[in-house]
């Protein structure tokens, strides 16, 4: 079912008319916030005084009280006197609503012409009153080949716009700087690790993984992207995108370089050497950083808080000297081990908040099949009105051919006091206690621990 207006060419002149003559150095700094900057030249024809002109070229999820429009030269002035952001777009249903009551023709497959006063319409039928004798006419949808109307209602657009009444202090083209913030766009950083056989080191590569869903393409853009929490005004609108796309970045001749620096309190990442384009509803891969090996450790821990499980996890430091030392943006981090010479197996994956150099990384790949743990409180027993005694019996289990070593944790909540441990242990804070201990292979091990509560 197509719909036709007597205006319909007027206003595809005009909102060409109203696009931008100057397309060129459009850079966006996108957040891991789910927004971003964006900035792009854009010349205007003005005439002295007040001027009203159309912006179209712009996302459905554009911020538009961020909207900033700066003359290039500093003789040119230009105010933004008012500004209406357009979001009413038209289709089938609005159109004809707007058009109740109203004249209207309807031409069918077979080529009848059915003219009259829309009445009503639904998904099925569109119900018009003849004029002529007052009869009603309802036609099917499906039979419906075009609908004629005098002309698309007023205030109504085809895609998301900005209306501005300008003031300009001179006539002629104007060139300016437009800058403003739209929802819907985000990055993060996706790492694939594959440790080694002997579990000592793991190969880490990394991944910039940036989601459009602004409701606008960007094209060959100066890409950017911020890693830090930014703080925002809380917002209760919210909006949704489509379906994802994938397309990743091929490696070879102009793969994008990835600078980072410091900047205010976060982190800056600028795209080098290649102009980015970014699709709207698409999800783009660019690499971080080339693999590199990292020294690792393996750790068996078990939560005497928790259930019997025994958890796995992998610690490193983000260290030159273990073959790091360099800002990790948030993201997910997927493992992986080689099974053979050539093939490798998913074995866990966890997320990673933003890392500075020099600071410990912890991943929880998953839980042990062979190694299980029992937390059994065997004495309780108020010695005073103010205090309690508890004893605590940990046993763990190791059903592997090799030793291993695990930590026991155990939370205690406040002031408390071991009164006697059958094995050593480490106050991690205030409230934690650890134990370090060795379990022979195919065995088990038992100790105790007596703690003091005092209220």
């Amino acid at each position: 079912m197509k719909i036709f207006t007597k205006t319909t060419i007027l206003l595809i002149s005009f909102v060409l008319l109203a696009s931008p003559s100057i397309f060129s150095q459009t850079s966006i700094t996108v957040y891991n916030q789910n927004f971003a900057t964006v900035r792009t030249n854009l010349t205007i024809p003005l005439q002295k005084g007040e001027n009203l002109y159309s912006f179209s070229d712009i996302p459905s999820a554009i911020e538009p009280t961020s909207v900033h429009l700066t003359p290039v030269k500093k003789s040119d002035k230009i105010v933004i006197a008012l500004q209406n952001f357009e979001y009413d777009l038209a289709n089938t249903q609005k159109i004809l609503n707007k058009y109740l009551d109203k004249e209207i023709e309807i031409v069918v497959k077979n080529g009848d012409l059915f003219s009259g006063i829309l009445k009503s319409f639904d998904h099925e039928n569109i119900v018009i009153q003849r004029r002529e004798d007052k009869g009603i006419n309802m036609i099917h949808c499906g039979e419906i080949q075009n609908i004629n109307l005098e002309k698309m209602p007023e205030n109504f657009y085809t895609k998301p716009t900005l209306n501005w009444e300008l003031i300009s202090n001179k006539s002629g083209d104007c060139e300016t700087k437009l800058s403003y913030i739209t929802r819907n766009i985000s990055w993060d950083a996706q790492y694939v690790a594959v440790l080694s056989p002997n579990e000592k080191s793991l190969n880490l590569s990394s991944w910039i993984s940036l989601d459009n869903r602004s409701g606008k393409a960007y094209k060959q853009v100066d890409l950017k992207l911020m890693a830090g929490d930014v703080h925002l005004a809380p917002d209760q609108k919210k909006m949704y995108g489509d379906r994802d796309l994938m397309l990743v970045e091929a490696k070879g001749l102009g793969v994008p370089e990835i600078v980072e620096k410091e900047f205010f309190e976060y982190h800056l990442y600028t795209v080098k050497n290649r102009k980015i384009d970014i699709n709207n509803n698409q999800q783009k891969q660019i690499s971080l950083f080339d693999p590199t090996d990292v020294t690792v450790e393996k750790i068996f821990r078990y939560n005497c808080n928790s259930s019997g499980d025994v958890n796995v996890l992998i610690k490193f430091k983000n260290e030159e000297e273990y073959g790091l030392g360099i800002p990790l943006p948030k993201g997910k981090i997927r493992i992986f081990k080689k099974e053979s010479e050539d093939e490798e197996e998913f074995i866990g994956a966890d997320n990673i908040n933003h890392t500075p150099k020099n600071e410990e990384v912890e991943l929880k790949v998953g839980t042990a099949f062979d190694i299980k743990g029992k937390f059994t409180t065997t004495l309780s027993e108020r010695p005073t009105k103010n205090t309690r005694r508890e004893t605590y019996e940990i046993e763990l289990r190791n059903r592997k051919e090799e030793d291993v070593v695990i930590e026991a944790i155990k939370r205690l909540g406040r002031n408390w006091k071991i009164e006697e441990s059958d094995e050593e242990y480490e106050k991690k804070d205030a409230f934690t206690i650890q134990f370090n201990i060795q379990v022979p292979a195919e065995q088990k091990k038992k100790f105790s621990f007596t703690v003091l509560y005092k209220y």
